[in-house]
C-alpha cells in the first residue's frame, strides 16, 4: 500500500473477489489460531469490507500484509469496545446499588447525620453545606461570604470536628 500517486492501472488491479479467492483461506487460518471461530469469521468478513476502498484506489500492493493489519486493527477495536462496555455495565451496577433501599440502621444513621448538620451554628452549617452539597471550593465560599480562605478552612475544621464528635456519641 503506497501513497495515492502510486496507483496501479485499473486493468492490472485484482478485483476484490480475486483477492478474496486468493487469500481468504490463509487469513481465516491465521484468525482462527488467534480468536474463536465465530469471531475469526466475523473479522475476516469485515476485513474484506474494509479492504474494498484500498482495492478501488489501487493501493493494494501487499495484500496479505494489508489484510492482516486490517484484521488486527478490527480485533483491537472490538476488544477496546468490549472493555468500554464492561466498564459501562459496572458503573450502571454501582449506580443501581446506590438506589437500593436503605436498611433501618442506614436510615437511622442518615437521620442522625441530618440532625447533627442542622444543629451546627449557622456560619458553620452554611460553610459545610456550600462545600459538601453545593460543591463550592474554599475560594468560592470565601468570595461568596466575604471571608478569607483561612476563615473558611477554620469554619470547615470546626464543623467537621463537631459533626465527628456528635456522631461518635
Amino acid at each position: 500500500m503506497d501513497g495515492p500517486g502510486a496507483e496501479a492501472p485499473v486493468e492490472e488491479r485484482p478485483t476484490l473477489e480475486e483477492l478474496y479467492r486468493r487469500h481468504s483461506r490463509w487469513l481465516t487460518a491465521i484468525l482462527r489460531r488467534r480468536f474463536d471461530p465465530q469471531q475469526a469469521e466475523d473479522l475476516m468478513q469485515e476485513t474484506y469490507v474494509r479492504l474494498g476502498p484500498y482495492q478501488a484506489r489501487g493501493e493494494v500492493r501487499h495484500p496479505k500484509g494489508l489484510l492482516l493489519r486490517i484484521a488486527e486493527n478490527l480485533a483491537y477495536n472490538q476488544a477496546r469496545g468490549a472493555r468500554r462496555d464492561r466498564r459501562r455495565v459496572d458503573r450502571l451496577a454501582e449506580v443501581s446499588r446506590c438506589h437500593e433501599p436503605y436498611t433501618d440502621a442506614e436510615q437511622l444513621q442518615a437521620l442522625l447525620f441530618k440532625q447533627v448538620v442542622e444543629a451546627l451554628p449557622q456560619p458553620l452549617r452554611d460553610t459545610f453545606m456550600m462545600s459538601r452539597y453545593a460543591g463550592m471550593t474554599y475560594g468560592e465560599i470565601a468570595r461568596h461570604c466575604g471571608l478569607s480562605e483561612k476563615a473558611v478552612e477554620s469554619r470547615m475544621s470546626k464543623a467537621l470536628a463537631l459533626i465527628a464528635a456528635w456522631m461518635r456519641d
